[in-house]
């Protein structure tokens, strides 16, 4: 191994194993995305660590003493990465927060691994289908973007400073992980995407066929919805500040539902349908959920959890 590989291990190590203290992703939970990579791709991978860290700002990103957290909150197709950003566009008082997301700040800029490795023209050549090379692509460094952005999360966190978060925010992890930015003085603002299984089917198929950028299959889309509406009562009961987005066409800009803001209650501009639409959602997937022998509150109950808290 020569000298410069040697440095670039020393540092991943390094940063892997940093301080005992953490928010919330400890060394070891972050380091295991990298089991399946050997010492060149995790020098590689170190380097693109340092490229997203400087397009994210990271180090530049000043500590607060009452720092935001906010994060898209929906299943795969759903238009997060898109609703999200036009939030902040139209809501400046969010545009400094350190943006990550392990797809669209993650992979779209791991120059060193996704593209140069597996995205390359050589690559692209090889198959007739270049929707199976990006699905390959995606399945080899997926791991590498999500130690990647829970490595810089963990950082800005650690720093207090005002983090924008691109995720379905539906993982178990979720609970624990919105109590913890609670009790640290985060204000937590969520944007939430919802819409019917057809509009995510439909999306999944354009960004896949389209946009040329796999994610998953509008197959494992479809059925890994259900998990945000088995989440919205974490929701309710954590967040300061929650935007209900509602999707009925793929080409059509999203729209507001309600907006709960603490303790108040701000129903979208434009027809009621919206809302009732949402609610409506719910319902089937909380109807799907219950047969299966989950229990989740039902709309009147999540709104009461949230109002209760002001």
């Amino acid at each position: 191994m020569n000298f410069a590989r040697q440095l670039f291990c020393m540092i991943l190590l390094a940063t892997a194993l940093q301080a005992e203290e953490y928010f919330m992703f400890s060394p070891k939970q972050i380091s295991s995305h990298l089991v399946s990579y050997d010492d060149k791709e995790k020098e590689d991978i170190a380097k693109d660590l340092e490229v997203v860290r400087s397009v994210c700002h990271v180090k530049e990103a000043p500590s607060k003493a009452q720092p935001f957290y906010l994060a898209s909150a929906g299943g795969p197709g759903s238009r997060k990465s898109t609703i999200l950003e036009r939030f902040i566009q139209t809501h400046p008082e969010f545009q400094a927060g350190v943006y990550l997301d392990p797809d669209q700040r993650g992979l779209k800029f791991m120059a060193h691994t996704y593209y140069d490795k597996s995205l390359n023209a050589l690559m692209a050549a090889s198959k007739p289908d270049y929707l199976e090379i990006q699905k390959a692509a995606y399945e080899k460094w997926r791991g590498a973007s999500n130690y990647i952005t829970l490595m810089l999360l963990e950082e800005a966190l650690q720093k207090k400073s005002d983090v924008i978060h691109g995720t379905t925010l539906t993982g178990a992890y979720v609970p624990e992980f919105l109590m913890k930015l609670k009790a640290e003085g985060y204000h937590i603002t969520l944007v939430l995407c919802y819409s019917e299984d057809e509009i995510r089917t439909e999306a999944i198929e354009y960004r896949n066929n389209e946009q040329r950028f796999y994610q998953s299959t509008p197959e494992d889309a479809v059925a890994k919805g259900k998990s945000f509406t088995e989440k919205l009562s974490v929701y309710f009961q954590y967040a300061d500040t929650l935007h209900l987005y509602w999707s009925d066409d793929l080409m059509a800009e999203e729209r507001i539902s309600v907006i709960f803001d603490k303790g108040e209650t701000i129903i979208g501009e434009g027809c009621a349908c919206v809302l009732d639409r949402f609610i409506s959602k719910f319902d089937e997937d909380r109807d799907a959920l219950q047969a299966e022998g989950k229990n989740i509150p039902s709309w009147d109950e999540l709104v009461q959890l949230y109002l209760s808290r002001f």
